[in-house]
């Protein structure tokens, strides 16, 4: 009797065991068939608001703003349409996301950053590559050319730098980085030779002297990141 007894054991634990599973089964069954159900319900409804939308948009759409400037007194200037946007030039020579441009003073120098982690300067009328330097960072959010003799390019990013290059000069050693700013870097310009501007997503922007990559001024009046800037 006891061997019967610790034989049976097993199987009546086996029994309720898979009894339990059974259960279980079911109701995940019951539960996704619920759960399909609410899901099936919640993309009829949003396809009838979706004609809905479509309904009062159209009801909506009784004139246009050409037709509604007509009825106004006194009458407005009339509406012309966007001139015509013609591809000028096409400049290749990058392999990556082209992230900053800027324009040089002479309108033709144009300068660009990648991140290929190279930046060019180009002869946008010839579509020529006149300079490329190799950078430290590929990840850079301005450019700025020097806009009276257009010698000197600076540049900056992720890297919390902004440094300037000397046109013309081969290598790295031509770079002068200027270190203060505790953010990316999202704008760089220069006033002029001697001096530029930086802008960062620290909040602040500063004013350098170029030539000892030391700050000349702070301006934190921003409460948020300053994110561009401009020099008239």
């Amino acid at each position: 009797k006891p061997v019967l007894q610790k034989a049976s054991y097993p199987l009546e634990h086996r029994h309720r065991q898979q009894q339990r599973l059974s259960i279980y089964f079911h109701l995940e069954l019951a539960r996704m068939s619920d759960l399909n159900s609410k899901i099936e319900a919640a993309k009829e409804k949003v396809a009838s608001l979706k004609q809905q939308i479509v309904q009062i948009q159209s009801e909506k759409k009784d004139t246009t703003l050409g037709k509604a400037a007509a009825g106004v007194d006194p009458p407005l200037a009339n509406l012309r349409s966007p001139p015509a946007v013609k591809t000028r030039r096409t400049l290749k020579g990058h392999f990556g996301k082209v992230t900053a441009m800027h324009w040089g003073g002479d309108s033709r120098t144009l300068v660009s950053a990648s991140q290929d982690g190279n930046l060019l300067v180009w002869n946008a009328f010839s579509s020529n590559k006149l300079q490329s330097i190799s950078l430290k960072s590929s990840y850079v959010m301005s450019v700025g050319i020097e806009q009276s003799q257009g010698n000197l390019i600076a540049c900056g990013g992720l890297d919390n730098l902004c440094t300037v290059y000397r046109r013309g000069a081969a290598g790295d050693s031509s770079a002068t980085e200027m270190a203060s700013h505790d953010g990316f870097l999202s704008c760089c310009r220069f006033v002029n030779e001697q001096q530029m501007i930086t802008a960062s997503g620290d909040s602040t922007c500063i004013l350098w002297d170029v030539s000892t990559a030391k700050p000349i001024s702070t301006f934190a009046e921003h409460k948020a990141d300053a994110m561009f800037l401009s020099i008239f």
